[in-house]
């Protein structure tokens, strides 16, 4: 027998053995996660039914005189069971048997109010879960500390406020989102000012998930949307202006003609002649007059627009100017600024189509035809 033969034959074992080795670890693994969750799915059914218990129970009533100790006293005594059975398992149990546990207690808290949340609340202080989440949310694992500010928000752990807001300067953007998100939940509507002075730069993602919550407090929130755009953070002064316009709240036209005249960025000009032309307040438009000759393209387009919404008669001399001198995307916008003005602004656009040859005269044809068809421009 040749000696390349037995280095084949040896090396053929050894990949063999590897392999079994490989498919037998696999299935211990297989198998420990298994029981593993069975375990977690075990614990989380007993510990739903005691926490079911805990709320269920009806406690004795108390004078309207009576501390708030006398209340806690009583919750506590509905936590004993739990707290003896934890007490009486070994640290490695006792850490798997407070995963779930907690786990619990995160998906009730989502959907009960009043006095049963209370009951949850101060379950999760009693039993040291909040403790432990104000100081996950330093650690070294973004996701950990993401978590955390967001289990400490369903809770509605008040005690978290200051841990929360030291994690608006989060290095992660996901993190500083669940902790705005927890804020909003402790503090409410008040809570968006300390969030435009102290958050980071929001993402797109965030922004669109920060809109939807805003939304639900409506013209409540709008006195901090008012002082967010005076916010360090460019990225918020843009989310408020957004919101602002969308809320359509008209305290909002004075605070967003100084952004727009004052503000030292372009963009944002721009965005806040945009959100006055969506408010439609007629005491926007001198400014939007102005600024359809502004020297930055932008800020021409986006006044343009904005006159469609708010424009009058006393618009057309600069939407005329406009529709000879722009470019085509402006000729355009200004036409349909002009068609709103009433029976004058279609008499010019009708003047003006006869031009044949002209780029003018096709944007003019264009929002007539779009008129015909869509019965407004």
């Amino acid at each position: 027998m040749s000696l390349t033969f037995l280095i084949i034959l040896a090396l053929t074992a050894a990949i063999t053995f590897l392999v079994v080795m490989a498919a037998v670890s696999l299935v211990i693994h297989k198998n420990a996660v298994a029981r593993r969750q069975r375990i977690q799915r075990r614990l989380t059914e007993e510990y739903a039914v005691a926490l079911t218990e805990m709320l269920m129970t009806e406690l004795p009533s108390l004078p309207a005189t009576a501390p708030s100790s006398a209340r806690f006293r009583q919750y506590e005594s509905l936590l004993e069971p739990i707290k003896k059975q934890l007490q009486s398992l070994s640290r490695r149990r006792r850490r798997i048997h407070r995963t779930a546990l907690l786990e619990v207690m995160l998906d009730y808290a989502q959907d009960l109010t009043g006095e049963a949340a209370d009951r949850v609340v101060y379950a999760a202080y009693s039993l040291d879960y909040v403790q432990e989440l104000i100081a996950e949310l330093k650690s070294r694992q973004w996701y950990s500390r993401a978590q955390a500010a967001r289990d400490l928000g369903v809770i509605g752990a008040k005690r978290a406020i200051g841990g929360l807001t030291a994690a608006l300067e989060d290095d992660h953007p996901d993190v500083r989102f669940q902790a705005i998100q927890a804020l909003i939940v402790l503090v409410g509507a008040d809570a968006l000012r300390t969030i435009f002075r102290v958050g980071g730069r929001l993402s797109t993602w965030n922004m669109m998930g920060l809109s939807v919550i805003v939304l639900r407090f409506k013209e409540d929130v709008v006195p901090h949307l008012i002082e967010g755009l005076y916010a360090a953070d460019q990225s918020f002064v843009l989310f408020c202006i957004e919101m602002l316009a969308e809320i359509g709240f008209v305290s909002a036209v004075e605070p967003l003609r100084r952004i727009a005249t004052d503000y030292p960025n372009v963009v944002v000009r721009a965005k806040a002649i945009e959100a006055l032309g969506r408010l439609g307040d007629e005491r926007a438009e001198p400014l939007l007059l102005k600024n359809a000759s502004n020297p930055y393209p932008v800020m021409r387009l986006r006044a343009l627009q904005a006159l469609r919404k708010v424009g009058s008669p006393a618009a057309l001399p600069v939407l005329e100017e406009r529709l000879r001198e722009g470019p085509l995307e402006e000729k355009i916008a200004a036409a349909r600024a002009m068609a709103r003005t009433g029976l004058e602004g279609w008499t010019v656009l009708e003047r003006m189509r006869k031009e044949e040859g002209t780029l003018a005269a096709a944007a003019a044809v264009q929002v007539l035809e779009e008129l015909s068809i869509g019965g407004s421009a």
